[in-house]
């Protein structure tokens, strides 16, 4: 995360609630345009701009929780761009979010199979985001890859996933 949009995510939330409980609850999802976009969510951004890894035969098996294909994707000058740019925009609506007592609020990432490109940035934004605003709740969630988990907290704890 740039030192610009961490310090302003930071900021806005160093007067939130600490407690997880009380917390906004940010769920930041992946998904396959092949089964459409998850119908919740408040926020659908399409990956399927960046190279897709599906096409190099020894990443194809893998999926974006595999340490290859997170390299093969973040290592693209564009998702470096594009997660900057989620950032900053999240560094302003988040705040305001959690200011109106919004409960939950949900990020989709999709691309074609939901299993490389937007499984790739969930798992990149979502460490990023619990770096940086660590009052939130954030949960990943993998919907084509059937995997869910809430970020753990800096104490190490987790309040486990819904």
């Amino acid at each position: 995360m740039s030192p610009k949009s961490t310090k302003e995510l930071e900021n806005r939330t160093a007067s939130s609630d600490s407690d997880k409980e009380d917390a906004l609850k940010i769920i930041i999802t992946s998904f396959g345009y092949k089964q459409g976009p998850p119908p919740l969510a408040n926020i659908v951004w399409d990956v399927r701009f960046l190279k897709n890894p599906y096409w190099v035969e020894e990443l194809r098996p893998l999926t974006g929780l595999d340490h290859p294909v997170q390299q093969y994707v973040l290592e693209q000058e564009l998702a470096q761009d594009f997660l900057e740019s989620m950032k900053g925009l999240l560094s302003k609506i988040l705040p305001k979010m959690a200011e109106l007592k919004v409960e939950k609020f949900v990020i989709a990432l999709g691309c074609t199979g939901g299993q490389h490109r937007s499984a790739t940035l969930v798992e990149k934004l979502a460490d990023e985001l619990t770096e940086a605003c660590p009052s939130y709740r954030i949960i990943k969630q993998h919907r084509e890859l059937d995997k869910s988990s809430e970020v753990e907290d800096h104490a190490g704890t987790t309040d486990g996933a819904e």
